[in-house]
């Protein structure tokens, strides 16, 4: 059985575009004996200002943190970031990422690998196609073997959060009716009306009008180049230097309407609750190997 505490109210704290993350504690608990897990979360908004899609979240493992052990290939994010030798990701056909990269392995032929996946870049790179290069690769396993040993060649599966951390302008009036007009979609398929509703209206506004008076520059995710997609293989995650990406190509591209970055959002929270779903059976099946029920607690610390 999995269990996840609900949000916490996403107003509760001030934004923060640090890569430090929120933390979730996901406890395995059996009746002879019980395991406990940590791992990361944060919100789905880069920072805050948007509303996640309703009953779901991003897992955001800190960089450097291990992605995966030995004893269970799959349970967290792959973050092959010093493996990566240099790749191209191609999102000029709206809807699809296409494209390539290389990964160093110990003793062996760097692994080249291709994409297939569904959906698009953030608003900041969409419609372009991306070079990636990292100067010093290495193997993450130090020792012997490589870290991207069952890494699949052939990656297909659904588009992420991949930004170039690129601003998209300072924040306006009209980007902060944009942004409202995407939550009042949320609230409307998540049920939330009357003084809910108009309560969560006044934290926004009050936060948006903070960041026009700062002049603050508005970013549809967050400040640094962050690649992630979801594959047979389960979460991969890279996070990047800014001189590690640079844009080579661009077609030409309509903007997304309010309703469309809305479902573009429902689409990466479907997919990470997919790849949650699995962890979370991964650490069950492994509750139950160990002697205990398999009941998996899950609690989320915003």
């Amino acid at each position: 059985m999995t269990e996840f505490a609900p949000w916490s109210e996403l107003e509760a704290a001030e934004p923060s575009r640090q890569r430090g993350p929120q933390v979730c504690s996901m406890r395995a608990e059996g009746r002879q004996r019980s395991n406990s897990v940590a791992v990361h979360v944060a919100r789905c908004a880069g920072d805050g200002d948007r509303l996640p899609p309703s009953d779901s979240f991003c897992y955001r493992p800190p960089a450097g943190c291990t992605a995966r052990d030995q004893s269970n290939p799959k349970p967290m994010a792959w973050r092959p970031y010093e493996n990566l030798l240099d790749g191209e990701l191609d999102n000029r056909t709206p809807g699809k990422v296409t494209g390539w990269m290389r990964f160093v392995r110990n003793g062996q032929p760097p692994l080249r690998v291709t994409f297939d996946l569904e959906g698009d870049f953030h608003e900041d790179i969409r419609g372009t196609k991306i070079r990636l290069a990292n100067p010093k690769p290495s193997d993450r396993n130090h020792g012997q073997g490589t870290y991207m040993e069952g890494f699949a060649r052939e990656q297909r599966g659904t588009v992420g959060d991949i930004t170039a951390g690129r601003p998209l302008g300072p924040w306006t009036e009209a980007l902060a009716q944009k942004l409202m007009a995407q939550n009042e979609l949320m609230w409307d398929e998540a049920g939330i009306r009357g003084q809910e509703r108009e309560r969560r209206r006044r934290g926004f506004s009050k936060r948006y009008r903070a960041h026009i008076a700062a002049q603050d520059l508005y970013h549809p995710y967050v400040d640094y180049p962050y690649i992630e997609w979801y594959s047979d293989n389960g979460r991969v995650v890279l996070e990047l230097d800014p001189s590690q990406l640079e844009i080579v190509e661009t077609a030409p591209f309509k903007e997304k309407s309010a309703a469309e970055l809305v479902q573009d959002e429902k689409r990466r929270g479907a997919a990470f609750g997919s790849f949650l779903g699995g962890m979370v059976e991964s650490f069950s099946t492994e509750n139950r190997s160990n002697g205990g029920d398999g009941n998996v607690t899950g609690i989320v610390v915003s």
